[in-house]
């Protein structure tokens, strides 16, 4: 390719839900580019009260000459409206899209974005490819138009040994606004000082409202990294950030109990005294594997659990965990006193009203510290998708699975599930059994940012 890619922005356009988390992955692209003895930056508008004006005078003073945008379906609507400013402002930029949205829907995502390359998958091995040079019509996952025609060249890249990538480069974000707004474990200890790890890549696991778009990404094989790299990670950040806590931002932690073993008595042995959460499945979960992972630090578990009725887990969701299941788990966690924090989802095709509420009375009355409310949305190429796309009444940059219901579903308007989702939030957090913690939470000076930033999501 002739262009020489000497200075680099990525742009990660999340304007409506900022979070504690950074966006891991272009950390990951940032460093591969400086390996590479490239200029980079990343533009991150999670914190921005005018995002796109800044953007204009980034751009005007950095003056990239390849910009790469990572976008989810919600942010299709912000990522589209950055690749416009780009090009306002750098006609001659090289842009590029990628991410989960770009990977499903690579010829939409050229149309929307008027990206020169779209690229489709885990995206490292690819973008070092593209930096040494090579033509992004021979690498595969990279999408184009040629001659007035849709280039796609087929395949996909994937870095069989995790080790081998580079630590996230976080010097490119602000990390003292994603310490100040992380809440992932505040049930546990508002006062923690956090963020995020990512120890694996793929899920094994057949959830429709996630598969087989993780599977396009990252293979149907789940890649782990060794103990001693996620340990080298964790020493650095502490080293350079002063965490005292983190999250395994993994999809399932657990997969594997043998590697958790081994991943937790790493952690006991680096002496680091870290405490940690991490996302799990109920019916992967064993008492020795809990106990081993308390010895080495953890301190709450999030569990999918998305519905209190069985025939919305096996028809709708195709989960593979039954609600008893959830229950045994839950107790459990609760007998080791570690914090459990539940997934939900409301609103799906063919859910009934009284197994919505179901859902509502199960998340408030069990012993969940935590609870997040979702309204259930069909991502493209999902499995959930290809069922139920006919009953979508919004275009793709509707997709707000925090705040609309985006079906047309028989016997409910969209604004009695939005308002339904709504209801299970207040119901949950002001239950008498956990309404004291929610505000010795919610409230204090320190907390108080992170309360208004959550509450957005409600």
């Amino acid at each position: 390719m002739s262009r020489a890619m000497e200075r680099i922005l990525f742009v990660f356009p999340e304007t409506r839900y900022p979070s504690g988390q950074p966006p891991i992955g272009l950390g990951m692209l940032a460093a591969v580019s400086r390996q590479r003895g490239r200029d980079v930056r990343v533009f991150d508008m999670s914190f921005m009260k005018d995002p796109f004006r800044e953007m204009r005078r980034e751009l005007a003073n950095y003056r990239p000459d390849t910009v790469g945008i990572s976008l989810m379906t919600p942010q299709l609507a912000d990522a589209s409206a950055a690749a416009s400013i780009c090009r306002d402002v750098l006609p001659e930029v090289l842009l590029i899209a990628g991410g989960p949205h770009a990977t499903v829907l690579p010829e939409d995502t050229l149309a929307r974005t008027g990206a020169d390359l779209v690229y489709s998958g885990e995206a490292e091995m690819a973008w070092a490819r593209l930096l040494d040079g090579e033509d992004p019509s021979r690498i595969p996952g990279f999408s184009m138009i040629r001659d007035g025609k849709l280039h796609r060249a087929p395949g996909l890249l994937l870095t069989e040994d995790l080790d081998t990538l580079p630590l996230p480069d976080r010097s490119v974000f602000d990390m003292e606004k994603y310490f100040s707004t992380w809440y992932s474990m505040d049930r546990v200890d508002p006062d923690l000082r956090g963020t995020s790890v990512m120890a694996t890549r793929g899920c094994p696991f057949t959830c429709t409202f996630c598969q087989p778009t993780l599977s396009e990404i990252f293979g149907k094989r789940m890649r782990k990294r060794t103990a001693s790299s996620i340990i080298s990670e964790l020493e650095a950040l502490v080293a350079d950030y002063s965490i005292d806590a983190f999250m395994f931002e993994d999809s399932t932690f657990i997969v594997d109990a043998e590697w958790v073993h081994t991943v937790c008595d790493g952690l006991t042995g680096s002496g680091l005294g870290l405490r940690w959460c991490c996302n799990v499945r109920a019916d992967l979960l064993k008492e020795d594997l809990l106990d081993h992972m308390v010895e080495a630090g953890l301190a709450k578990i999030n569990m999918g659990v998305e519905s209190a009725s069985q025939r919305v887990l096996d028809d709708i969701y195709d989960k593979g965990i039954t609600v008893e299941g959830v229950r045994r788990a839950l107790a459990m966690a609760r007998e080791r006193g570690i914090r459990v924090q539940g997934y939900f989802m409301l609103g799906a095709p063919g859910e009934t009203r009284e197994e919505m509420e179901e859902t509502i009375r199960f998340a408030t009355r069990e012993p969940f510290d935590d609870a997040v409310f979702d309204i259930t949305t069909p991502f493209p190429h999902t499995e959930l998708w290809e069922r139920t796309k006919h009953l979508v009444r919004e275009d793709y940059t509707e997709f707000d699975c925090f705040q609309r219901s985006v079906y047309q579903l028989e016997g409910f308007r969209p604004s009695e599930i939005e308002r339904l989702k709504k209801r299970a939030f207040w119901r949950f957090y002001l239950h008498p059994s956990r309404v004291f913690r929610t505000l010795r939470t919610a409230l204090g000076p320190r907390n108080i940012r992170r309360t208004l930033i959550k509450a957005r999501r409600v």
